[in-house]
């Protein structure tokens, strides 16, 4: 989950400065910028990713805290690698401080911020879109890519956008960054911490930082999967700071391997409304709803239609954002003559969410073929995604 978090680029500095009231205003830098992604995991699988193993896969695993942290020198430090300290209140039970590192020089990490897919193989079978909130499928759907019959393993030009993004090499890493969790630490709060009141940013190359959160971790959300008239309603809990909710399902993981038949879905109105891994803002995020690519924070329920859970063979792993509230933060304050030229040593921004994960169909993978048009190839083994076995299966 840390991936998308830790990209650097243009565009982001360009959105922090952009919600700074007044913002048109002359401005110069900022020294340095720092992000604080907040994010409140639960459902299957997040115990395993906080640490706690297989046990942790397989069930629900509780609710886990999870930050981001980052922080970025307009210039290069003189300090190889880069180092810099947040320092938290007692009520986040982060201890006094957490250390941010950089890279050493010449040695960038392999880390979850890095994919390449340079080396790997062409991909087999084929994948098979749905998008939308419906118990049938409208006509339309599935968007098909028969990988078989592309040249080469680079996704085609008319690839969904939430998957060409998973084709193109990671954002060039910013050589002057510090960010945690990192490899001398990492160990994520616990259920029950606040990060409510001050905090403070500390290092040799670049300005204090300092600001006071307002929001706090986001409750947790979570799904309820069923069957209804053949398709899987997904029903959730309404989350009181959300601004808005997305979901994403993919079934036939198992079998995409051997040829046959990977499975995605969104619950975007479009194929190409993937917006649902990002990071937005709530401005963004009402643009969204209005272009009902993310469903508004009074819905509470959702349907896969019945074409996607037959296709991926009556099991899917899926995913949901709840998205949340965002503080901005700059230093030193907006001059009150429009015409001043406003110095800005540093911004700083804070975004939080929900996430959660579950999975439909456990008791019923093999069951069903595709629909008309598109019909799903029958799996080679009863083993769910990620490999693990399916409990009760008879294989």
């Amino acid at each position: 989950m840390r991936s998308i978090s830790r990209y650097a680029s243009l565009a982001a500095v360009a959105a922090v400065l952009a919600t700074v009231p007044g913002s048109a205003q002359k401005t110069t830098g900022p020294k340095a910028q720092y992000s604080m992604d907040v994010s409140t995991m639960s459902g299957m699988g997040m115990g395993a990713m906080m640490g706690g193993g297989l046990g942790g896969l397989l069930g629900g695993g509780g609710d886990n805290y999870m930050l981001d942290l980052k922080l970025t020198s307009a210039t290069p430090s003189p300090q190889q690698p880069e180092k810099a300290d947040h320092f938290f209140l007692p009520a986040a039970k982060m201890g006094k401080s957490v250390p941010l590192v950089g890279d050493a020089p010449g040695k960038p990490s392999k880390t979850d911020r890095d994919y390449d897919p340079r080396g790997m193989e062409k991909p087999k079978g084929r994948l098979l879109m749905f998008w939308g909130c419906y118990t049938k499928a409208p006509k339309g759907q599935p968007f098909i890519i028969d990988f078989a019959k592309l040249p080469t393993a680079q996704m085609p030009a008319n690839m969904p956008a939430q998957m060409r993004g998973m084709q193109v090499a990671a954002a060039a890493r910013d050589a002057n960054a510090a960010w945690w969790p990192n490899g001398q630490n990492g160990k994520q709060p616990k259920s029950g911490s606040s990060l409510r009141g001050e905090h403070r940013v500390a290092s040799a190359y670049t300005p204090e930082i300092k600001f006071a959160l307002m929001n706090d971790y986001m409750a947790s959300l979570k799904v309820n999967p069923s069957e209804q008239l053949g398709a899987i309603l997904l029903k959730w809990n309404s989350v009181p700071t959300a601004t808005g909710y997305v979901a994403w399902a993919m079934g036939g993981m198992e079998r995409a391997g051997q040829g046959g038949d990977l499975v995605m879905w969104t619950s975007a109105n479009s194929k190409d409304g993937g917006t649902g891994m990002d990071w937005l803002s709530p401005a963004e995020v009402q643009r969204q709803i209005a272009a009902k690519n993310i469903l508004p924070p009074t819905q509470t329920t959702c349907s896969i239609p019945a074409e996607a859970k037959a296709a991926a063979g009556g099991m899917m792993f899926g995913s949901m954002n709840a998205f949340g509230p965002e503080e901005n933060f700059a230093f030193p304050p907006k001059p009150a003559d429009p015409k001043a030229v406003w110095n800005i040593d540093w911004t700083a921004k804070v975004r939080f969410r929900a996430f959660t994960s579950f999975m439909t169909g456990m008791g019923s993978m093999g069951a069903g073929g595709g629909e008309e048009g598109a019909p799903a190839r029958k799996p080679k083994s009863c083993k769910g995604p990620l490999g693990i076995p399916i409990p009760g299966s008879s294989c």
